[in-house]
């Protein structure tokens, strides 16, 4: 077994990073997380990619392998395709992919929706001059596509 992580793996890991990190400095995240106890496990339909969030006593934890007995399971049929919808971040991506078979859930639902609301957390808050500059830069590369064209 390689080292090599795909961005599945990568994404979760993220995850697991800025979950832990939110548990101690957003108030909005630690109060999903209050009196709260399960397991959530994010895979690849043939468990090649898997990772399991563990929220207990205001803590996430999480470790790159399948729980024993996860509350929640949400899988997808690959790792890329894994990325390409968690990253569009989109209900409707998910309802197509449910309705495709291409996502596959088990366990209790409702931890569908606390995922979803957590989801909204994660993306880290970027500073207004950093947003600005990528603003000007995405004008200028249209700009110089107009003049090219």
């Amino acid at each position: 077994m390689g080292c090599a992580m795909n961005k599945f793996e990568l994404l979760l890991l993220f995850m697991a990073g800025r979950m832990q990190y939110l548990a101690h400095h957003h108030a909005g995240f630690m109060a999903m997380l209050h009196n709260r106890q399960f397991v959530i496990q994010l895979q690849t339909f043939d468990g090649a990619s898997v990772r399991y969030f563990s929220i207990k006593n205001r803590r996430v934890r999480s470790h790159a392998q399948a729980h024993e007995q996860p509350s929640f399971v949400l899988s997808f049929k690959d790792a890329d395709y894994a990325v390409k919808t968690l990253s569009k971040a989109s209900p409707m991506a998910f309802m197509k992919g449910m309705q495709a078979g291409d996502i596959k859930m088990e366990g209790d639902f409702g931890l569908l929706m606390w995922f979803n609301n957590a989801a909204k957390f994660m993306q880290p808050e970027v500073p207004k001059p950093v947003r600005q500059a990528v603003k000007w830069v995405k004008a200028q590369r249209q700009a110089k596509e107009q003049v090219s064209s």
